[in-house]
C-alpha cells in the first residue's frame, strides 16, 4: 500500500508517527511519501518537503508562504500520480490540506482528513466540502463528532481520540519528584514555531523575571520543542534564558509535579489538561492576524483545555491572557494567584480532569489505522473504531456550543 501523507505542524508530526507504527503493525508493506517533521521520517516518510517549511502563525504570516504552498500542491499531486498512492491521509493543516485535498479529490485520490479543521470555531461552511471531499474524516475530540452530527453531516466521522492520552500513561507512568516544601516550579512553554517563541517568550521571561523576584525559591523550566534551536531561544530570552532549567524530550510528568504552566494557546494546552497542571495561556499574533481572528472566530474560549473542560458552564478552567493582555504584569499575577491559593490549584485540576474525558481512551492510534483501512475498504481491517463512544469512558460533555481558538486554526494555526 501507497500512502501519501501531509503533517505540516509539530503536533501533526506526532500524531502522523503513531498512525505510521499502528498502520505498519497492519501493513507491513507500507510504503509513504509526503510531508512531514523528523518523526515520520524516522519511520520511512519520504520528504517531498519539511513541515518546518510550511508551518506558519496566522493568517497574515500565511501570505509570505503561499507560492511556496503552491508549488508544494503542484508537487505533491504529481507525485500521487507518479507514485500511484492509494489514499491521501491529511494531518491538520487545513490552510494548506484543504486546498491540497479539492486537487488530489479531483485527481481520483481518496482523502482521509486526520484531525478535523476547526469548522466548530470558525469558518463552518467548510464542514460541508470536507464531508463531500473525504473518503473519511477522523476527529480527536467527542464534541466534534457531536458537532457534525447536529449538522447532518457525521456520517462519514469517526471519534479516534486523542493519541496524546497514550503518550500521558506512557510519561505519567515514571513520576517526577515535585519541588521540595517551600520551593516552586513553574514551567514556560512557549510554542514550536519561530514565531510564535519570538512573540510569546519575552512576555514570558518578562514575568519569570518577576515571579522570581518576589519568590526566590520557585524554579523556572523553559521546555524546548524539538523544532526549536537554542539560539532561537536566545535571542528570545535574553540572559534570562541562562537562570533557568532547559528541558526537551518527554515532559509530561515533569509538567504533573509542577505548580503552574504558563503556556502558549495550542497543543500544549492539551498536555497540561492530560498533566492537570494549572495554566496560564498566552497567545500573542501578527496585529492584522489578531484583528481578523476577532471577527472570524465564533467561540468563548482560546486554549482547548478550557474547550473541553467547560461542560458548559460557560467558565474558563485556566485564565487565557491574548494579545494586549499578555503583558508581563498579567501573567505573574495569574501566576501567583495558583502559587498562593492551594485550593484554586486543586479546583482547577480536577475541573481539567473532568474535561479530559473529551479525548477519549488510549488506543487512538490502533483506532485510527483501523478507521483509515476500514475507509479504503481493506480486508481484515480490525474493529477497534467502534467501540470509542461516550459510554464506553464515562459521558462527555454534551455540547461545547461552538468554542475553540484563534490559536490553532488560524496558526494553522493553536486553536483557532
Amino acid at each position: 500500500m501507497r500512502l501519501l501523507l501531509v503533517a505540516g505542524e509539530v503536533s501533526g508530526d506526532q500524531h502522523g508517527a503513531a498512525l505510521v507504527d499502528a498502520l505498519r503493525a497492519r501493513v507491513p508493506q507500507l510504503e509513504l511519501v509526503g510531508v512531514g517533521g523528523d518523526r515520520c521520517a524516522e519511520r520511512g516518510l519520504r520528504l517531498i518537503a519539511h513541515q518546518k517549511d510550511l508551518a506558519v502563525v496566522g493568517l497574515v504570516e500565511a501570505i509570505g508562504k503561499l507560492r511556496f504552498a503552491r508549488r508544494l500542491i503542484q508537487d505533491l499531486v504529481a507525485e500521487t500520480r507518479r507514485e500511484r498512492v492509494d489514499a491521501a491521509i491529511l494531518i491538520d493543516s487545513p490552510d494548506f490540506n484543504l486546498p491540497l485535498a479539492k486537487r488530489l479529490h479531483a485527481a481520483g485520490v481518496p482523502v482521509i482528513f486526520y484531525v478535523s479543521p476547526q469548522v466548530w470555531a470558525w469558518r463552518s461552511g467548510r464542514a460541508k466540502k470536507i464531508a463531500r471531499i473525504g473518503r473519511a474524516i477522523l476527529v480527536l475530540f467527542g464534541f466534534e463528532k457531536r458537532w457534525y452530527e447536529a449538522r447532518g453531516l457525521g456520517e462519514k466521522v469517526t471519534w479516534v481520540g486523542h493519541p496524546l492520552v497514550d503518550q500521558a500513561a506512557d510519561e505519567l507512568r515514571s513520576p517526577v519528584p515535585r519541588p521540595e516544601p517551600g520551593r516552586g516550579r513553574v514551567i514556560l512553554m512557549p510554542g514550536s514555531r519561530h514565531g510564535e517563541i519570538l512573540r510569546n517568550l519575552p512576555v514570558m521571561a518578562q514575568a519569570a523575571e518577576k515571579i522570581v523576584s518576589s519568590r526566590p525559591n520557585v524554579e523556572i523550566v523553559l521546555i524546548k520543542a524539538d523544532s526549536v534551536s537554542d539560539s532561537l531561544l536566545q535571542e528570545a530570552a535574553g540572559d534570562a534564558l541562562t537562570r533557568w532549567t532547559l528541558v526537551s524530550g518527554p515532559h509530561l510528568a515533569l509538567l504533573a509535579a509542577s505548580d503552574v504552566l504558563v503556556v502558549a494557546s495550542g497543543t500544549a494546552t492539551v498536555e497540561g489538561l492530560l498533566a492537570r497542571i494549572p495554566m496560564v495561556v498566552v497567545y500573542r499574533v501578527n496585529g492584522l492576524t489578531f484583528f481578523l481572528a476577532r471577527r472570524l472566530v465564533r467561540v468563548p474560549h482560546i486554549a482547548m483545555a478550557n474547550i473541553v473542560s467547560d461542560l458548559d458552564t460557560g467558565l474558563r478552567t485556566v485564565p487565557e491572557l491574548i494579545q494586549h493582555d499578555a503583558t508581563a504584569e498579567k501573567i505573574a499575577q495569574e501566576v501567583s494567584r495558583f502559587l498562593d491559593d492551594p485550593a484554586l490549584s486543586q479546583i482547577t485540576r480536577e475541573r481539567l480532569a473532568a474535561g479530559a474525558a473529551d479525548l477519549g481512551a488510549p488506543g487512538a492510534a490502533e483506532r485510527t489505522a483501523d478507521a483509515v483501512l476500514r475507509a479504503l475498504g481493506v480486508p481484515d481491517a480490525r474493529s477497534s473504531v467502534s467501540i470509542l463512544t461516550a459510554a464506553s469512558i464515562g459521558e462527555a460533555p454534551a455540547s461545547h456550543g461552538e468554542s475553540c481558538a484563534p490559536g490553532e486554526d488560524l496558526q494553522r494555526k493553536e486553536s483557532a
